[in-house]
């Protein structure tokens, strides 16, 4: 069953395979001004909205049918290279702008024989993108 997809990589259950997101939480705002004024108190003014940033967690489990490697490779190709994507959840974007990955950090779970990678946990951030 189709959960959400950021670029080319599409987060799904199934029985064939199970990659999903976790701890996902977001932050929001606005940029405000204080204008200083002799003898009073400062007057504020709304400048525009921040940029959304979200952090998730993803589990990268060759027993759930991902090859956690290639994802990996792939998650970090993202990264480096700048890419910006729409972030979709459900049929609905995050945003109407796009996201791109500002950091990733990664954690080797289980690595067996030969050095083969069986299950390795990604945390993201994404930030939106207005360019």
């Amino acid at each position: 069953m189709y959960v959400g997809i950021f670029g080319d990589v599409i987060f799904s259950v199934g029985h064939l395979r199970t990659l999903t997101l976790s701890n996902f939480k977001g932050t929001s705002g606005a940029k405000w001004v204080d204008h200083e004024v002799i003898g009073g108190k400062a007057k504020s003014e709304y400048i525009a909205p921040k940029l959304m940033e979200y952090t998730c967690d993803i589990l990268l489990d060759a027993d759930h049918g991902v090859n956690p490697r290639k994802m990996l490779n792939r998650l970090k190709q993202m990264t480096e290279n700048g890419e910006v994507h729409y972030f979709i959840i459900g049929f609905a974007p995050l945003s109407k702008n796009r996201f791109t990955i500002t950091s990733m950090s990664d954690s080797w779970d289980a690595v067996i024989k030969h050095g083969l990678l069986v299950q390795c946990k990604v945390s993201l951030t994404i930030k939106e993108y207005v360019g």
